[in-house]
Formats: structure tokens, C-alpha cells, sequence
């Protein structure tokens, strides 16, 4: 049986690198890797977090806090995406299907595949990959740690999915953190073509 860090790190890899701790607890349960509590989880993560009070200097720093103690969002430390990943975001979270099978819906319904064949269509169409709602460039900003480094939006809400649905890769826009969050807020989803008017002209 894996030990509790062990756990955790292998669904955190999965969940794209950060993920709410309820996230977390379904993952680990999804993966059949141990049962667990989410008190167990949590308490790991702080054990191995320099961001908590309770991190123990002689473990290795594996976590981080990402927006600060408390908030139940955690990250790795190190994150390397791999093709087993998936993108989930606070937001894809806030909607009514949310329950505690979530996180198997989106491994069931989003095809990573598709999201990665789409990022490497819009560079290959742009010679970058840029938010299309604000051009924000991850690796103009970051250099190297940005590269390749974009989010991608599905323009039909999983939950909104029926069974034998397909999705084509002109069903996903490249969007930065910030313009992702803010298109997650807007109910109903706007379309594509009203992305852009979320953004306040100064």
C-alpha cells in the first residue's frame, strides 16, 4: 500500500498538477490506492508543506499552498505535466453536477488526448500558444517555465454531455488562468464569440 505523500502526489500528477482537497480525497479513493479521511489527507499535506505551521523540516518539501492556507487548494511542488494528466480548475468544480463523482466524470468525458492535439493544432496555426480572450503569452511572460503552457476551455459544459457526444478540437479555446476564471463565472457559459466581452475597456 502506498504511504499517505506517496497517494497523494500520484493524484495530484493526475489532476494536472493542483486540485481542492475534496478533489484530492476523490482521486486517491478513484485510484483504489488507500482509503482515507480527508482529515488524513489534509494532514499530510501540511506535513510536507514548508507553507504549513505543521510542516516537519525532515520531510521533503513536496507541496505548496496555493492560495494560501486554508482555502483546501494545494499544488505540487516540481509539477511535470504528463499525458495522464487532466485540467481541472476551481470553476469546472462550482457547477451543479459537482458531487463527490466529479472527478471520475471529467476522467470519463474530457479526452486529454483531444486537449493536447488541440493546443498543438492553435500553435501550429499561431507559432504560439496566447489566450484568445486577452493574448496573454505564459512563456513570453516566464520564459521556460511558461512554455507550452496555455488552459484549455471546453465550449460545451461537460455536464451538458450526453453519452456518445464527441468533441472536436474547435470546441476548445486557449485561455489564460485569469480569462478561464472569468468565462467559469458567467452562467450560462458564453460563447465564443462573446468571449471578448468580458474584458473592461479602460
Amino acid at each position: 500500500m502506498l504511504t499517505w505523500e506517496l497517494a497523494i502526489r500520484h493524484a495530484l500528477q493526475v489532476l494536472g498538477g493542483h486540485a481542492y482537497l475534496k478533489d484530492i480525497y476523490q482521486m486517491i479513493n478513484d485510484l483504489g490506492e488507500r482509503e482515507c479521511k480527508e482529515s488524513s489527507i489534509r494532514r499530510t499535506l501540511e506535513q510536507y508543506s514548508s507553507d504549513s505551521e505543521a510542516y516537519i523540516k525532515t520531510n521533503p518539501d513536496y507541496f505548496y499552498s496555493v492560495d494560501g492556507i486554508g482555502s483546501g487548494h494545494w499544488g505540487l511542488r516540481n509539477f511535470v505535466y504528463s499525458k495522464d494528466s487532466i485540467d481541472l480548475t476551481q470553476n469546472d468544480a462550482d457547477f451543479s453536477e459537482g458531487k463527490p463523482k466529479l472527478v471520475q466524470h471529467v476522467i470519463r468525458e474530457r479526452n486529454q488526448i483531444l486537449v493536447n492535439k488541440a493546443k498543438l493544432f492553435f500553435k501550429q496555426k499561431h507559432g504560439r500558444l496566447f489566450c484568445e480572450i486577452c493574448g496573454f503569452d505564459f512563456e513570453k511572460m516566464y520564459g521556460n517555465l511558461g512554455k507550452n503552457f496555455i488552459e484549455a476551455h471546453h465550449i460545451k459544459p461537460v455536464s451538458e454531455l450526453q453519452e456518445g457526444d464527441t468533441t472536436k478540437i474547435e470546441d476548445i479555446v486557449m485561455l489564460c488562468s485569469n480569462c478561464h476564471s472569468m468565462v467559469h463565472k458567467k452562467r450560462p457559459w458564453l460563447k465564443k464569440e462573446d468571449f471578448t466581452s468580458i474584458i473592461r475597456l479602460q
